[in-house]
Formats: structure tokens, C-alpha cells, sequence
């Protein structure tokens, strides 16, 4: 096996794959990517047994064949050549083994290499039904819920982001028990897909589809499937499969409370600032904050014990019965950074239920966060 294929698309092709494959697998031959060169193009396998991508760029055969390329090394190799062609080359040993010879400009290298025939292969995806959705929308929602996903392995149902559809909607949400997001989109385009009821993407999986979405920013439109227990994405000539997670999501509609009366609109600059600089004294991992509501006014203070204390306050359009409740200051932080409007809509009930934190006058996305005992 034998090809000359441009730096720039060796190196994207590397990138792409590094996310997926195992760095401390128990499978050595998982940090490798499987290339199969052919009819003036490369295809390219990557997997971790739970996520898969194939992919393929345009390539100078001079002979076809199979090998493995190990990810890492290669990718640092690559990182550091300057010239446009890069020509890659399998060779046998005189001690029988197998090597990539990699030659660029003047420079040479030699990788070991092992055989491909133990690759595993990606499930299949052939005649998969596909819709068409915005890229950069499905992008928006993996950024708004993934960060709520549990990362706790002995949740596993809630490791990853539910997604289902509701006639033209198409909606994701994630919670780890103790805070939650939901998004959801409308368009005519999900009209096609047929989903009988919602499934569960992996939380690894979705990080790389987003990354991927960024790499492909071009790309207007992302076409997503389901076969069997996999969902399959394909982004011009990239397919990804991730194995969906199995077990069942809680219903999330139950979570979301529906009488908190106290409301009230704040700058969601300076509350993020305000919840910074007083959080600035806790070094616990849970840095719990006490929010204090009174009228016209929202105070906030920290107190940790042989560390330190912090007092701060803003003005507010608040007329209602006053309270005072904690909050993990981390996930207010994160649920603000999601949000997009100048002002957010705070909605409180008592010390004991949920916050409900949504974007001014918009419905289709909402935060949760329940509150810690302080």
C-alpha cells in the first residue's frame, strides 16, 4: 500500500478521530484509525466499540491495500511537516513485522504497524432512513443540555442527552437529579423521521458531534438516523455511529414545576458577576451560595468554615414575599452561560422546590436547578 495525500486532509482526518479513539484502552489496536486506500481516496475507521466514524478524502494511489495508522504518533508527525504532500508507504521488515514509512520533503519516518484484520468492524448503516436537520441549530442544542448530564457511571441512563420528536419538534434534554436542561426546536424537516419514542445519546458521543459540527461549519445541514440501537449522523463525507444508551430516561415533564410564583427578571451579566465574586471565597466542591430575596433587592453570601465569608447585592424589580434558599453556584453558573438574552427570567416557589430559570420571553429553553440545604 502506497499514496500521497495532502497535509491538511491527513491532518483533519486525524483530528476527527482522535476524540473517539480509547487513549488508555484495554484494546491497544483501538488507538489506531483502519485505512483502506482505493479508486483515488482513503477511507478512514475509527472506534471505541461505543462510537464509530468513517470518513474518506480524495488521495494519489500508487498502490491499494489496508494498514493501520497509530493516531497519536502520526498526528504529532504530522503537526510538525511543513510540505503540502505527504506520502505514506507499509513495508514488511527483514524481521517480518510491519512498518509506515512516512516521507515528507526531505524528512522520513518509520512507524511499527500491526494487522488490520483485527479491526473491528463499525456496525452497519447502509439504508438508513436520514433527515435533514440545521447544523449549527443541533449544535446549539448539544451545547444547552450536555452540560447537565450526569457523569456519574452508576446513573447510567442518565449519561447522555434524551432526544425525541413531538409532530415538528424536535426536543433534548439532560439532568444528573439534580439540575436539568430541555431545548426544543421547531421545523418542517423532522416531519420525515420516524421515531417512535425517544432515545438517549451518549454523552461522549454528542461532545464529538459537536466538535465535529464546529469542524464543519460550512456544512448547513447534518442528516440523522437510528437503526437498530445505534443513531447515525452524516455530515458531507463523514458518518458517525454511537451506540444509544440503554435504560430508561425519567420523565423529565414531571420535573419541571409548573406553580412557582415568585418571578422576576435580572441582568444575566450582573448576576453572573455577582454570583463570581462572592463564590470567589469557596473552595468547596459544591461551593454552595445563599440567595436572599427581599424586595427591590437580591443578596448573595457565602460563609465557609475556616476559609472565609463574602457579602453582595444587586437591585431588583422584585415585589413579592421574601426568601432565602442555596444553590450550587456552579450550576447557576453554567445554566447562565447557556442562556443568550440580556435579561433571564427567575421563577422561585419556597426553599425546597426547583428554580426555573428560562431566557426573556422565550419558552423553548429552560433550566433547572434544585436547591442544597445550607
Amino acid at each position: 500500500m502506497e499514496f500521497i495525500i495532502k497535509r491538511e486532509d491527513l491532518l483533519k482526518s486525524l483530528l476527527i478521530s482522535q476524540g473517539v479513539i480509547e487513549k488508555r484502552s484495554v484494546m491497544p489496536i483501538l488507538e489506531n484509525i483502519l485505512i483502506d486506500v482505493t479508486s483515488g481516496r482513503m477511507e478512514f475507521i475509527a472506534t471505541d466499540l461505543e462510537i464509530g466514524i468513517h470518513g474518506s478524502c480524495e488521495v494519489d494511489v500508487i498502490e491499494e491495500g489496508k494498514t493501520l495508522l497509530l493516531v497519536k504518533k502520526v498526528l504529532n508527525i504530522t503537526r510538525e511537516l511543513s510540505e503540502k504532500d505527504i506520502r505514506l508507504k507499509e513495508i514488511v521488515n527483514p524481521h517480518g513485522g510491519r512498518e509506515i514509512e512516512i516521507f515528507c520533503g526531505r524528512a522520513e519516518f518509520n512507524i511499527n504497524t500491526s494487522e488490520y484484520i483485527d479491526f473491528p468492524n463499525l456496525p452497519l448503516y447502509e439504508n438508513v432512513d436520514l433527515f435533514g436537520v440545521d447544523s449549527e441549530k443541533l449544535r446549539d442544542m448539544i451545547a444547552k443540555t450536555i452540560y447537565a448530564a450526569s457523569v456519574d457511571e452508576r446513573r447510567y441512563n442518565l449519561n447522555g442527552v434524551f432526544f425525541e420528536k413531538e409532530e415538528k419538534k424536535i426536543r433534548m434534554v439532560a439532568t444528573n437529579g439534580h439540575r436539568l436542561s430541555l431545548i426544543e426546536r421547531e421545523s418542517d424537516e423532522v416531519e420525515g423521521l420516524h421515531l417512535e419514542k425517544g432515545v438517549t445519546f451518549p454523552r461522549k458521543g454528542l461532545n464529538e458531534l459537536k466538535r465535529i459540527l464546529e469542524e464543519y461549519r460550512n456544512e448547513k445541514k447534518v442528516y440523522i438516523g437510528f437503526k437498530g440501537n445505534n443513531g447515525v449522523f452524516r455530515i458531507d463525507r463523514l458518518t458517525m455511529i454511537m451506540r444509544l444508551i440503554e435504560g430508561d430516561f425519567p420523565d423529565y415533564r414531571t420535573l419541571i414545576p409548573k406553580e412557582n410564583e415568585k418571578k422576576f427578571f435580572v441582568n444575566r451579566r450582573e448576576l453572573l458577576g455577582l454570583l463570581k465574586r462572592v463564590s470567589s471565597v469557596c473552595s468547596d466542591r459544591l461551593r454552595p451560595l445563599k440567595f436572599n430575596l427581599t424586595q427591590g433587592k437580591m443578596s448573595l453570601c457565602a460563609s465557609i468554615q475556616n476559609e472565609g465569608e463574602a457579602y453582595d447585592e444587586i437591585d431588583l424589580d422584585y415585589e413579592g414575599d421574601d426568601l432565602t434558599i442555596g444553590f450550587n453556584t456552579d450550576y447557576f453558573i453554567e445554566a447562565l452561560n447557556n442562556l443568550e438574552s440580556e435579561e433571564v427570567r427567575i421563577e422561585l416557589k419556597d426553599n425546597v422546590k426547583p428554580a426555573v430559570i428560562r431566557m426573556n420571553n422565550r419558552d423553548n429553553y429552560v433550566c433547572i436547578i434544585m436547591p442544597m440545604r445550607i
